[in-house]
Protein backbone atom coordinates (compact mmCIF):
# COMPACT_ATOMS: atom_id res chain seq x y z
CA UNK A 1 0.00 0.00 0.00
CA UNK A 2 1.06 3.51 -0.15
CA UNK A 3 -0.11 5.51 2.66
CA UNK A 4 2.80 8.30 5.22
CA UNK A 5 2.67 5.04 3.14
CA UNK A 6 3.08 7.44 5.61
CA UNK A 7 3.44 3.35 3.63
CA UNK A 8 7.02 4.48 3.13
CA UNK A 9 4.32 5.22 1.65
CA UNK A 10 1.21 3.97 3.38
CA UNK A 11 2.72 5.28 6.41
CA UNK A 12 5.98 6.98 6.26
CA UNK A 13 7.40 3.74 5.18
CA UNK A 14 9.32 1.78 7.66
CA UNK A 15 7.70 -1.14 9.31
CA UNK A 16 8.71 -3.33 12.19
CA UNK A 17 11.23 -6.03 11.43
CA UNK A 18 15.01 -5.52 11.52
CA UNK A 19 17.27 -6.63 8.72
CA UNK A 20 19.83 -7.98 11.11
CA UNK A 21 17.78 -10.44 13.13
CA UNK A 22 17.48 -8.55 16.39
CA UNK A 23 15.30 -9.86 19.17
CA UNK A 24 11.69 -10.17 18.08
CA UNK A 25 12.54 -9.59 14.40
CA UNK A 26 13.47 -11.97 11.57
CA UNK A 27 17.10 -12.34 10.45
CA UNK A 28 18.01 -12.15 6.79
CA UNK A 29 19.00 -15.83 6.70
CA UNK A 30 17.26 -17.55 9.60
CA UNK A 31 18.61 -20.90 10.65
CA UNK A 32 16.15 -23.80 10.16
CA UNK A 33 15.67 -24.43 13.89
CA UNK A 34 15.04 -20.72 14.53
CA UNK A 35 12.48 -20.61 11.74
CA UNK A 36 10.67 -23.69 13.02
CA UNK A 37 10.66 -22.35 16.60
CA UNK A 38 9.31 -18.96 15.46
CA UNK A 39 6.53 -20.67 13.51
CA UNK A 40 5.61 -22.94 16.41
CA UNK A 41 5.47 -20.03 18.86
CA UNK A 42 3.51 -17.86 16.43
CA UNK A 43 1.07 -20.68 15.72
CA UNK A 44 0.65 -21.38 19.44
CA UNK A 45 -0.12 -17.72 20.18
CA UNK A 46 -2.62 -17.53 17.34
CA UNK A 47 -4.25 -20.77 18.45
CA UNK A 48 -4.66 -19.39 21.94
CA UNK A 49 -6.25 -16.27 20.50
CA UNK A 50 -8.70 -18.33 18.46
CA UNK A 51 -9.57 -20.69 21.32
CA UNK A 52 -10.08 -17.89 23.84
CA UNK A 53 -13.79 -17.20 24.45
CA UNK A 54 -14.86 -14.40 22.13
CA UNK A 55 -17.31 -13.08 24.70
CA UNK A 56 -14.46 -12.35 27.11
CA UNK A 57 -12.91 -9.94 24.57
CA UNK A 58 -16.10 -8.46 23.10
CA UNK A 59 -16.27 -4.70 23.58
CA UNK A 60 -19.10 -3.06 25.50
CA UNK A 61 -21.13 -0.91 23.09
CA UNK A 62 -23.53 1.83 24.08
CA UNK A 63 -27.17 1.39 22.98
CA UNK A 64 -26.72 3.80 20.00
CA UNK A 65 -23.52 1.96 19.00
CA UNK A 66 -25.25 -1.43 19.25
CA UNK A 67 -28.08 -0.13 17.02
CA UNK A 68 -25.49 1.18 14.57
CA UNK A 69 -23.80 -2.26 14.33
CA UNK A 70 -27.16 -3.94 13.80
CA UNK A 71 -28.34 -1.50 11.13
CA UNK A 72 -25.12 -0.29 9.46
CA UNK A 73 -22.55 -2.82 10.61
CA UNK A 74 -21.45 -3.89 7.12
CA UNK A 75 -18.35 -1.79 6.34
CA UNK A 76 -17.16 -1.83 2.73
CA UNK A 77 -13.35 -1.85 2.78
CA UNK A 78 -10.71 -0.85 0.21
CA UNK A 79 -7.15 -2.12 0.74
CA UNK A 80 -3.74 -2.12 -0.90
CA UNK A 81 -3.80 -5.28 -3.06
CA UNK A 82 0.01 -5.48 -3.26
CA UNK A 83 1.69 -4.57 0.04
CA UNK A 84 3.07 -7.79 1.55
CA UNK A 85 3.38 -8.66 4.33
CA UNK A 86 0.98 -5.95 5.55
CA UNK A 87 -1.84 -6.82 3.16
CA UNK A 88 -2.61 -8.24 -0.26
CA UNK A 89 -5.57 -9.64 -2.18
CA UNK A 90 -4.80 -13.30 -2.90
CA UNK A 91 -5.67 -15.37 -5.99
CA UNK A 92 -9.01 -16.31 -4.40
CA UNK A 93 -9.92 -12.62 -3.97
CA UNK A 94 -9.43 -12.63 -0.18
CA UNK A 95 -7.86 -9.90 1.96
CA UNK A 96 -4.82 -11.49 3.66
CA UNK A 97 -1.83 -10.27 5.67
CA UNK A 98 -1.12 -8.51 8.98
CA UNK A 99 -3.84 -5.90 8.41
CA UNK A 100 -6.44 -8.58 7.56
CA UNK A 101 -5.69 -10.52 10.77
CA UNK A 102 -5.86 -7.39 12.94
CA UNK A 103 -9.14 -6.31 11.32
CA UNK A 104 -10.45 -9.83 11.90
CA UNK A 105 -9.95 -9.32 15.66
CA UNK A 106 -11.70 -5.92 15.49
CA UNK A 107 -14.65 -7.44 13.59
CA UNK A 108 -14.95 -10.39 15.99
CA UNK A 109 -15.00 -8.14 19.06
CA UNK A 110 -17.27 -5.35 17.80
CA UNK A 111 -19.73 -7.24 15.58
CA UNK A 112 -18.81 -5.16 12.52
CA UNK A 113 -18.58 -7.00 9.19
CA UNK A 114 -15.90 -5.93 6.73
CA UNK A 115 -16.72 -6.49 3.06
CA UNK A 116 -13.79 -6.26 0.63
CA UNK A 117 -14.13 -4.05 -2.47
CA UNK A 118 -11.55 -5.54 -4.89
CA UNK A 119 -9.14 -3.12 -6.59
CA UNK A 120 -6.04 -3.54 -8.72
CA UNK A 121 -3.82 -0.92 -7.02
CA UNK A 122 -3.58 1.42 -4.04
CA UNK A 123 -4.29 4.40 -6.29
CA UNK A 124 -7.51 2.68 -7.40
CA UNK A 125 -8.44 2.05 -3.75
CA UNK A 126 -7.99 5.77 -2.94
CA UNK A 127 -10.16 6.73 -5.91
CA UNK A 128 -12.82 4.17 -4.96
CA UNK A 129 -13.00 5.65 -1.46
CA UNK A 130 -13.36 9.18 -2.84
CA UNK A 131 -16.20 7.98 -5.09
CA UNK A 132 -18.02 6.39 -2.15
CA UNK A 133 -17.59 2.77 -3.29
CA UNK A 134 -16.05 1.90 0.08
CA UNK A 135 -16.58 3.38 3.53
CA UNK A 136 -13.08 2.72 4.90
CA UNK A 137 -9.45 2.33 3.85
CA UNK A 138 -7.20 -0.05 5.76
CA UNK A 139 -3.72 0.43 7.18
CA UNK A 140 -2.71 4.00 6.38
CA UNK A 141 -1.17 7.02 8.12
CA UNK A 142 -2.57 10.47 8.66
CA UNK A 143 -1.41 13.27 6.38
CA UNK A 144 -2.79 16.82 6.10
CA UNK A 145 -4.22 16.05 2.64
CA UNK A 146 -5.95 12.87 3.81
CA UNK A 147 -7.44 14.56 6.87
CA UNK A 148 -9.42 16.79 4.51
CA UNK A 149 -11.63 13.84 3.48
CA UNK A 150 -10.92 10.99 5.93
CA UNK A 151 -11.39 10.52 9.68
CA UNK A 152 -8.79 8.27 11.34
CA UNK A 153 -8.92 5.60 14.03
CA UNK A 154 -6.21 4.93 16.54
CA UNK A 155 -3.30 2.91 15.08
CA UNK A 156 -3.73 -0.81 14.52
CA UNK A 157 0.06 -1.10 14.25
CA UNK A 158 3.01 1.26 14.77
CA UNK A 159 6.37 0.90 13.03
CA UNK A 160 9.43 2.91 11.98
CA UNK A 161 10.84 3.82 8.56
CA UNK A 162 14.44 3.47 7.38
CA UNK A 163 16.46 4.47 4.34
CA UNK A 164 17.42 1.47 2.17
CA UNK A 165 20.45 1.94 -0.12
CA UNK A 166 23.03 -0.18 -1.85
CA UNK A 167 25.92 -1.44 0.22
CA UNK A 168 28.41 1.21 -0.98
CA UNK A 169 26.22 4.21 -0.06
CA UNK A 170 27.31 6.26 2.95
CA UNK A 171 25.23 6.45 6.14
CA UNK A 172 22.45 9.06 5.82
CA UNK A 173 22.57 11.30 8.88
CA UNK A 174 20.76 14.28 7.32
CA UNK A 175 18.92 13.81 3.99
CA UNK A 176 18.68 17.59 3.70
CA UNK A 177 22.40 17.66 2.85
CA UNK A 178 22.14 15.20 -0.04
CA UNK A 179 22.46 16.75 -3.50
CA UNK A 180 21.42 15.26 -6.83
CA UNK A 181 20.24 11.96 -5.33
CA UNK A 182 17.05 10.06 -6.21
CA UNK A 183 14.59 8.35 -3.88
CA UNK A 184 11.87 6.01 -5.15
CA UNK A 185 8.43 5.32 -3.61
CA UNK A 186 5.44 3.24 -4.64
CA UNK A 187 2.93 5.64 -6.20
CA UNK A 188 0.49 7.44 -3.90
CA UNK A 189 2.24 6.83 -0.60
CA UNK A 190 2.11 9.16 2.36
CA UNK A 191 5.89 8.98 2.77
CA UNK A 192 6.25 10.37 -0.72
CA UNK A 193 3.99 13.27 0.31
CA UNK A 194 6.05 14.07 3.42
CA UNK A 195 9.45 13.76 1.75
CA UNK A 196 8.30 16.05 -1.11
CA UNK A 197 7.30 18.61 1.51
CA UNK A 198 10.28 18.37 3.86
CA UNK A 199 13.21 17.49 1.52
CA UNK A 200 12.84 19.26 -1.85
CA UNK A 201 16.55 18.61 -2.51
CA UNK A 202 15.77 14.94 -3.25
CA UNK A 203 14.54 13.95 -6.70
CA UNK A 204 11.51 11.68 -6.23
CA UNK A 205 10.69 8.74 -8.50
CA UNK A 206 7.50 6.67 -8.30
CA UNK A 207 6.75 3.12 -9.30
CA UNK A 208 3.84 0.72 -9.22
CA UNK A 209 4.78 -1.58 -6.33
CA UNK A 210 6.96 -2.21 -3.27
CA UNK A 211 9.00 -4.87 -5.12
CA UNK A 212 9.76 -2.50 -8.01
CA UNK A 213 10.91 0.26 -5.64
CA UNK A 214 13.41 -2.07 -3.93
CA UNK A 215 14.53 -3.52 -7.27
CA UNK A 216 15.21 -0.03 -8.69
CA UNK A 217 17.62 0.67 -5.82
CA UNK A 218 19.29 -2.73 -6.22
CA UNK A 219 19.63 -2.20 -10.01
CA UNK A 220 21.08 1.36 -9.62
CA UNK A 221 18.03 3.04 -11.14
CA UNK A 222 17.56 4.98 -7.87
CA UNK A 223 19.90 5.87 -5.00
CA UNK A 224 17.55 4.97 -2.15
CA UNK A 225 14.06 4.23 -0.95
CA UNK A 226 12.42 4.71 2.43
CA UNK A 227 10.55 1.64 3.61
CA UNK A 228 9.15 0.01 6.69
CA UNK A 229 11.55 -2.32 8.48
CA UNK A 230 8.97 -5.12 8.21
CA UNK A 231 8.46 -4.52 4.48
CA UNK A 232 12.21 -4.11 3.90
CA UNK A 233 13.13 -7.35 5.68
CA UNK A 234 10.35 -9.24 3.90
CA UNK A 235 11.22 -7.96 0.42
CA UNK A 236 15.01 -8.29 0.75
CA UNK A 237 14.75 -11.90 1.90
CA UNK A 238 12.01 -12.82 -0.54
CA UNK A 239 13.89 -11.46 -3.56
CA UNK A 240 17.45 -12.07 -2.39
CA UNK A 241 18.48 -8.40 -2.69
CA UNK A 242 21.52 -8.79 -0.47
CA UNK A 243 23.38 -5.83 -2.00
CA UNK A 244 21.04 -3.56 0.01
CA UNK A 245 21.42 -2.24 3.57
CA UNK A 246 19.81 0.03 6.17
CA UNK A 247 21.50 3.43 5.73
CA UNK A 248 19.73 5.59 8.29
CA UNK A 249 16.50 6.58 10.00
CA UNK A 250 14.59 9.87 10.25
CA UNK A 251 13.31 10.73 13.75
CA UNK A 252 9.57 11.42 13.91
CA UNK A 253 8.97 9.68 10.53
CA UNK A 254 7.11 6.71 11.96
CA UNK A 255 4.16 4.72 10.74
CA UNK A 256 1.00 4.74 12.82
CA UNK A 257 -1.22 2.59 10.63
CA UNK A 258 -4.93 2.78 11.31
CA UNK A 259 -8.20 2.87 9.40
CA UNK A 260 -9.35 5.88 7.39
CA UNK A 261 -13.15 6.35 7.39
CA UNK A 262 -14.66 8.37 4.55
CA UNK A 263 -16.46 11.49 5.82
CA UNK A 264 -16.96 12.12 9.52
CA UNK A 265 -18.79 9.02 10.82
CA UNK A 266 -17.89 9.47 14.50
CA UNK A 267 -20.01 6.53 15.67
CA UNK A 268 -18.14 4.13 13.39
CA UNK A 269 -14.78 5.63 14.48
CA UNK A 270 -15.70 5.15 18.17
CA UNK A 271 -16.73 1.50 17.60
CA UNK A 272 -13.54 0.77 15.64
CA UNK A 273 -11.38 2.39 18.34
CA UNK A 274 -13.02 0.23 21.01
CA UNK A 275 -12.15 -2.87 18.99
CA UNK A 276 -8.58 -1.70 18.35
CA UNK A 277 -8.06 -1.01 22.07
CA UNK A 278 -8.70 -4.70 22.87
CA UNK A 279 -5.76 -5.92 20.75
CA UNK A 280 -2.84 -6.76 23.01
CA UNK A 281 0.87 -6.37 22.34
CA UNK A 282 1.23 -10.17 22.40
CA UNK A 283 -1.50 -10.56 19.77
CA UNK A 284 0.16 -8.01 17.48
CA UNK A 285 3.56 -9.69 17.89
CA UNK A 286 2.13 -13.14 17.10
CA UNK A 287 0.47 -11.84 13.93
CA UNK A 288 3.64 -10.04 12.83
CA UNK A 289 5.81 -13.12 13.40
CA UNK A 290 3.39 -15.29 11.48
CA UNK A 291 3.50 -13.14 8.35
CA UNK A 292 7.11 -11.97 8.38
CA UNK A 293 8.50 -15.51 8.71
CA UNK A 294 9.89 -16.54 5.29
CA UNK A 295 10.10 -20.08 3.96
CA UNK A 296 13.56 -20.76 2.49
CA UNK A 297 13.08 -23.45 -0.14
CA UNK A 298 15.78 -26.16 -0.39
CA UNK A 299 16.68 -28.33 -3.36
CA UNK A 300 14.82 -31.65 -3.30
CA UNK A 301 16.55 -33.19 -6.35
CA UNK A 302 18.93 -35.40 -4.42
CA UNK A 303 20.82 -36.43 -7.57
CA UNK A 304 21.66 -32.81 -8.32
CA UNK A 305 22.27 -32.09 -4.63
CA UNK A 306 25.42 -34.25 -4.65
CA UNK A 307 26.87 -32.20 -7.50
CA UNK A 308 26.30 -28.84 -5.89
CA UNK A 309 27.13 -29.68 -2.27
CA UNK A 310 30.38 -27.75 -2.44
CA UNK A 311 28.57 -24.68 -3.78
CA UNK A 312 25.95 -24.97 -1.02
CA UNK A 313 28.63 -25.05 1.66
CA UNK A 314 30.30 -22.00 0.12
CA UNK A 315 26.98 -20.15 0.04
CA UNK A 316 26.33 -21.12 3.65
CA UNK A 317 29.68 -19.62 4.64
CA UNK A 318 28.92 -16.44 2.71
CA UNK A 319 25.50 -16.29 4.31
CA UNK A 320 26.98 -16.56 7.76
CA UNK A 321 29.48 -13.80 6.98
CA UNK A 322 26.67 -11.65 5.62
CA UNK A 323 24.54 -12.18 8.72
CA UNK A 324 27.46 -11.14 10.94
CA UNK A 325 28.06 -8.05 8.81
CA UNK A 326 24.40 -7.04 8.88
CA UNK A 327 24.31 -7.49 12.64
CA UNK A 328 27.34 -5.22 13.02
CA UNK A 329 25.80 -2.62 10.73
CA UNK A 330 22.54 -2.65 12.67
CA UNK A 331 24.43 -2.38 15.95
CA UNK A 332 26.36 0.63 14.59
CA UNK A 333 23.09 2.15 13.37
CA UNK A 334 21.47 1.75 16.78
CA UNK A 335 24.46 3.34 18.48
CA UNK A 336 24.42 6.27 16.05
CA UNK A 337 20.69 6.79 16.56
CA UNK A 338 21.13 6.66 20.35
CA UNK A 339 24.07 9.11 20.12
CA UNK A 340 22.05 11.57 18.05
CA UNK A 341 19.05 11.26 20.36
CA UNK A 342 21.32 12.05 23.30
CA UNK A 343 22.76 15.09 21.46
CA UNK A 344 19.22 16.27 20.71
CA UNK A 345 18.28 15.92 24.40
CA UNK A 346 21.41 17.85 25.39
CA UNK A 347 20.59 20.62 22.88
CA UNK A 348 17.06 20.91 24.27
CA UNK A 349 18.38 21.01 27.85
CA UNK A 350 20.85 23.79 26.96
CA UNK A 351 18.13 25.81 25.21
CA UNK A 352 15.83 25.40 28.18
CA UNK A 353 18.56 26.53 30.60
CA UNK A 354 19.35 29.57 28.41
CA UNK A 355 15.67 30.54 28.23
CA UNK A 356 15.34 30.17 31.99
CA UNK A 357 18.49 32.21 32.66
CA UNK A 358 17.26 34.98 30.34
CA UNK A 359 13.75 35.12 31.78
CA UNK A 360 14.80 35.76 35.39
CA UNK A 361 16.94 38.91 34.85
CA UNK A 362 14.61 40.19 32.12
CA UNK A 363 11.64 40.02 34.49
CA UNK A 364 13.60 42.21 36.89
CA UNK A 365 14.51 44.70 34.15
CA UNK A 366 10.85 45.04 33.14
CA UNK A 367 9.98 46.01 36.72
CA UNK A 368 12.46 48.92 36.78
CA UNK A 369 10.66 51.23 34.28
CA UNK A 370 7.30 50.28 35.81
CA UNK A 371 8.65 51.35 39.23
CA UNK A 372 10.15 54.61 37.89
CA UNK A 373 6.82 55.55 36.29
CA UNK A 374 5.41 56.14 39.78
CA UNK A 375 7.81 59.07 40.31
CA UNK A 376 6.06 62.47 40.14
CA UNK A 377 8.92 64.58 38.72
CA UNK A 378 8.97 62.91 35.26
CA UNK A 379 8.27 64.73 32.02
CA UNK A 380 5.70 63.27 29.57
CA UNK A 381 8.56 62.32 27.24
CA UNK A 382 10.33 60.44 30.03
CA UNK A 383 7.14 58.58 30.93
CA UNK A 384 6.65 57.58 27.28
CA UNK A 385 10.23 56.27 27.11
CA UNK A 386 9.69 54.23 30.29
CA UNK A 387 6.45 52.77 28.92
CA UNK A 388 8.24 51.90 25.68
CA UNK A 389 11.08 50.19 27.60
CA UNK A 390 8.60 48.13 29.65
CA UNK A 391 6.59 47.18 26.57
CA UNK A 392 9.72 46.14 24.67
CA UNK A 393 10.88 44.07 27.62
CA UNK A 394 7.54 42.30 27.87
CA UNK A 395 7.61 41.54 24.14
CA UNK A 396 11.15 40.15 24.47
CA UNK A 397 10.01 37.99 27.39
CA UNK A 398 7.08 36.69 25.33
CA UNK A 399 9.44 35.91 22.43
CA UNK A 400 11.74 33.85 24.68
CA UNK A 401 8.80 31.87 26.04
CA UNK A 402 7.40 31.44 22.53
CA UNK A 403 10.68 29.82 21.39
CA UNK A 404 10.11 27.02 23.88
CA UNK A 405 6.48 26.63 22.79
CA UNK A 406 7.47 26.40 19.11
CA UNK A 407 10.06 23.70 19.88
CA UNK A 408 7.35 21.60 21.51
CA UNK A 409 5.01 22.25 18.56
CA UNK A 410 7.68 20.91 16.18
CA UNK A 411 7.76 17.67 18.17
CA UNK A 412 3.97 17.47 18.42
CA UNK A 413 3.99 17.60 22.24
CA UNK A 414 2.50 21.08 22.71
CA UNK A 415 -1.12 21.42 23.85
CA UNK A 416 -2.72 24.83 23.39
CA UNK A 417 -4.37 26.26 26.51
CA UNK A 418 -7.46 27.62 24.81
CA UNK A 419 -9.55 30.44 26.25
CA UNK A 420 -12.09 32.93 24.92
CA UNK A 421 -10.39 35.68 22.91
CA UNK A 422 -11.13 38.26 20.21
CA UNK A 423 -9.26 37.65 16.93
CA UNK A 424 -10.27 41.07 15.57
CA UNK A 425 -8.80 42.79 18.63
CA UNK A 426 -5.65 40.65 18.40
CA UNK A 427 -5.16 41.69 14.75
CA UNK A 428 -5.65 45.38 15.59
CA UNK A 429 -3.09 45.14 18.43
CA UNK A 430 -0.62 43.45 16.06
CA UNK A 431 -1.11 46.32 13.60
CA UNK A 432 -0.36 48.87 16.34
CA UNK A 433 2.94 47.07 17.07
CA UNK A 434 3.89 47.60 13.41
CA UNK A 435 3.05 51.34 13.27
CA UNK A 436 6.59 52.37 12.37
CA UNK A 437 6.87 49.91 9.45
CA UNK A 438 3.47 50.94 8.02
CA UNK A 439 4.32 54.64 8.40
CA UNK A 440 7.72 54.36 6.67
CA UNK A 441 6.15 52.65 3.65
CA UNK A 442 2.98 54.75 3.65
CA UNK A 443 0.78 51.65 3.78
CA UNK A 444 -2.98 51.63 4.28
CA UNK A 445 -4.62 48.99 6.48
CA UNK A 446 -8.16 47.62 6.16
CA UNK A 447 -10.06 44.98 8.11
CA UNK A 448 -13.38 43.44 7.03
CA UNK A 449 -15.66 41.11 8.96
CA UNK A 450 -17.91 38.73 7.00
CA UNK A 451 -17.71 40.90 3.88
CA UNK A 452 -18.20 44.36 5.43
CA UNK A 453 -15.78 46.89 7.00
CA UNK A 454 -15.16 46.03 10.65
CA UNK A 455 -16.51 48.62 13.09
CA UNK A 456 -15.01 49.80 16.35
CA UNK A 457 -17.52 47.74 18.38
CA UNK A 458 -17.18 44.55 16.32
CA UNK A 459 -15.59 41.40 17.72
CA UNK A 460 -14.46 38.10 16.23
CA UNK A 461 -14.83 35.66 19.15
CA UNK A 462 -12.67 32.56 19.13
CA UNK A 463 -11.23 29.82 21.33
CA UNK A 464 -7.45 29.88 21.40
CA UNK A 465 -4.26 31.22 23.00
CA UNK A 466 -4.30 35.00 22.55
CA UNK A 467 -0.50 35.34 22.88
CA UNK A 468 0.20 32.70 20.24
CA UNK A 469 -2.43 34.11 17.87
CA UNK A 470 -0.95 37.57 18.37
CA UNK A 471 2.45 36.26 17.28
CA UNK A 472 0.88 34.49 14.28
CA UNK A 473 -0.92 37.57 12.93
CA UNK A 474 1.92 39.99 13.72
CA UNK A 475 4.29 37.80 11.67
CA UNK A 476 1.86 37.63 8.73
CA UNK A 477 1.13 41.38 8.83
CA UNK A 478 4.84 42.15 9.03
CA UNK A 479 5.58 39.89 6.04
CA UNK A 480 2.74 41.44 4.05
CA UNK A 481 3.92 44.98 4.86
CA UNK A 482 7.55 44.23 3.95
CA UNK A 483 6.48 42.68 0.64
CA UNK A 484 4.07 45.52 -0.28
CA UNK A 485 5.10 48.34 -2.62
CA UNK A 486 5.41 51.88 -1.29
CA UNK A 487 1.93 53.35 -0.73
CA UNK A 488 0.19 49.97 -1.00
CA UNK A 489 -2.41 48.35 1.26
CA UNK A 490 -2.52 45.36 3.59
CA UNK A 491 -6.06 43.96 3.88
CA UNK A 492 -7.41 41.45 6.40
CA UNK A 493 -10.68 39.60 5.77
CA UNK A 494 -12.25 37.65 8.67
CA UNK A 495 -14.94 35.09 7.81
CA UNK A 496 -16.56 33.68 10.95
CA UNK A 497 -18.79 31.02 9.28
CA UNK A 498 -15.75 29.58 7.50
CA UNK A 499 -13.39 29.88 10.48
CA UNK A 500 -10.91 31.71 8.23
CA UNK A 501 -8.74 34.85 8.28
CA UNK A 502 -7.12 36.03 5.01
CA UNK A 503 -4.15 38.46 4.92
CA UNK A 504 -3.73 40.03 1.47
CA UNK A 505 -1.17 42.39 -0.05
CA UNK A 506 0.07 43.50 -3.44
CA UNK A 507 3.23 41.79 -4.61
CA UNK A 508 4.55 38.48 -5.86
CA UNK A 509 6.18 35.38 -4.34
CA UNK A 510 9.43 34.29 -5.96
CA UNK A 511 8.62 31.16 -8.04
CA UNK A 512 11.50 29.19 -6.52
CA UNK A 513 9.97 29.36 -3.00
CA UNK A 514 6.27 28.90 -3.80
CA UNK A 515 6.38 25.20 -2.85
CA UNK A 516 8.46 25.87 0.30
CA UNK A 517 6.83 29.14 1.39
CA UNK A 518 6.01 27.88 4.91
CA UNK A 519 9.20 25.92 5.49
CA UNK A 520 11.91 26.81 7.95
CA UNK A 521 14.57 29.39 6.93
CA UNK A 522 12.97 30.06 3.51
CA UNK A 523 13.15 33.78 2.61
CA UNK A 524 13.84 36.01 -0.41
CA UNK A 525 14.56 39.70 -0.88
CA UNK A 526 14.93 40.64 2.82
CA UNK A 527 18.25 41.86 4.13
CA UNK A 528 17.59 40.62 7.66
CA UNK A 529 14.95 37.98 6.94
CA UNK A 530 15.21 34.72 8.93
CA UNK A 531 12.56 32.65 7.14
CA UNK A 532 10.86 31.87 10.45
CA UNK A 533 7.78 34.14 10.28
CA UNK A 534 5.54 32.06 8.02
CA UNK A 535 7.01 28.83 9.45
CA UNK A 536 6.00 29.73 13.02
CA UNK A 537 2.62 31.07 11.80
CA UNK A 538 1.74 27.71 10.28
CA UNK A 539 3.00 25.84 13.37
CA UNK A 540 0.73 27.94 15.60
CA UNK A 541 -2.25 27.54 13.27
CA UNK A 542 -1.79 23.75 13.22
CA UNK A 543 -1.41 23.66 17.01
CA UNK A 544 -4.89 25.25 17.12
CA UNK A 545 -6.25 22.49 14.87
CA UNK A 546 -6.13 24.62 11.72
CA UNK A 547 -3.59 25.44 9.01
CA UNK A 548 -2.06 28.25 6.92
CA UNK A 549 -2.12 28.10 3.11
CA UNK A 550 -0.73 30.30 0.32
CA UNK A 551 -2.98 31.51 -2.53
CA UNK A 552 -1.66 33.16 -5.70
CA UNK A 553 -4.79 33.09 -7.85
CA UNK A 554 -5.13 36.87 -8.21
CA UNK A 555 -2.47 38.54 -10.41
CA UNK A 556 0.09 40.67 -8.54
CA UNK A 557 -1.47 39.81 -5.18
CA UNK A 558 -0.47 37.41 -2.41
CA UNK A 559 -2.99 35.96 0.05
CA UNK A 560 -2.29 33.84 3.11
CA UNK A 561 -5.37 32.10 4.48
CA UNK A 562 -5.34 31.03 8.12
CA UNK A 563 -7.89 28.35 9.01
CA UNK A 564 -8.91 28.53 12.68
CA UNK A 565 -11.64 26.10 13.80
CA UNK A 566 -11.78 28.04 17.07
CA UNK A 567 -13.47 30.94 15.24
CA UNK A 568 -16.48 28.75 14.43
CA UNK A 569 -16.44 27.01 17.81
CA UNK A 570 -16.84 30.30 19.66
CA UNK A 571 -19.90 31.45 17.71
Amino acid sequence: MTHPRPRAGKGLAARRGALGGEAGRPALRPRPWATVLARLLGGLCLACMVLAPAAALAVELSPPEARYVAERGVVTLCVDPDWPPFETIDAAGRHVGIAADLLGLVAERTGLRFTLVPTASWDESLEAARQGRCRALSFLNRTPQREQWLAFTRPLLSDVNVFITREEHAFIADPGRLAGETIVFPSGTAMEELIRRDYPNLHILTTASEDEAMAMVSDRQADMTMRSLIVAAYTIKKRGLFNLKIAGQLPYYSNNLGLGVVGDDRTLIDILNKGIDTITTAERAAIENRHVSINVQTVTDYGALAKVLGAVLALAALGGAWAIKVKRLNTALRREIERREELERMREDVEQIIRHDLVTPLSGLIGIPELLETEENLTPQQRELLRHAATSGRRMLATIRLAGDLARMEKGTYHVAKADCDVLGIIRDARVNLDKLFAVKGLAFAVSLDGRPAGAEDRAPARGDANLLGNLFENLLKNAAEASPQGGEVAVDIRLPEGMVAVRNRGQVSPDIVDTFFEKYVTRGKTFGTGLGTYSARLIARAHGGDAVLELGEPDHVTVRVLLPGLKDAR
